[in-house]
């Protein structure tokens, strides 16, 4: 079974990418395997949508295969965010844009009582950012560096500026 995608890559022209069943569920099981763990049974929310590869695995195909629970809708606006019910484990899948752009007047409280792990894949993020999101969510972000073509290949945490690859 094969799944064509699209990417803009570099070039900025769609370009179709060809991905069979196995190597989705390759993908799958390393993500499950290095951050299982720290997901739990978290609700998984996501910024990004579907229709990106990062959130087609993060938000559907990682949280079905593990049988986590996971929205269907997109939080689109920060203060979706901020009013995450603290009594709600979330596993949050956010784009790099919406976590550089943070406004510090909300009150994060509840989303800091919700939020267990924070993700960002779709292009590394600068230092201040990773610190920000630490100081307003009280979370390190996890950042998966990788692209349609290849996957996910590397991680890093808001305490280091080194990438560690995936198995």
């Amino acid at each position: 079974i094969r799944l064509v995608l699209y990417t803009s890559g570099s070039s900025g022209d769609p370009a179709a990418i060809g991905k069979n069943l196995r190597q989705l569920d390759s993908e799958i099981a390393t993500l499950e395997s290095r951050f299982g763990d720290s997901v739990g049974d978290a609700m998984v929310q996501g910024t990004v949508a579907h229709q990106h590869i990062y959130g087609l695995l993060f938000r559907v195909l990682w949280p079905l295969a593990a049988g986590r629970v996971f929205a269907c809708a997109r939080l689109e606006f920060p203060e979706q965010i901020a009013a995450l019910d603290p009594a709600q484990p979330v596993a949050m899948i956010a784009s790099p844009a919406v976590l550089k752009r943070l406004p510090e007047a909300l009150d994060w409280s509840s989303s800091r009582a919700a939020l267990r792990v924070v993700f960002s894949s779709g292009g590394p993020l600068p230092a201040e950012t990773r610190g920000d999101v630490d100081h307003l969510w009280g979370r390190a972000v996890i950042e998966v560096f990788g692209s349609t073509e290849t996957g996910g290949i590397a991680t890093r945490s808001s305490s280091s500026d080194a990438w560690q690859p995936l198995p």
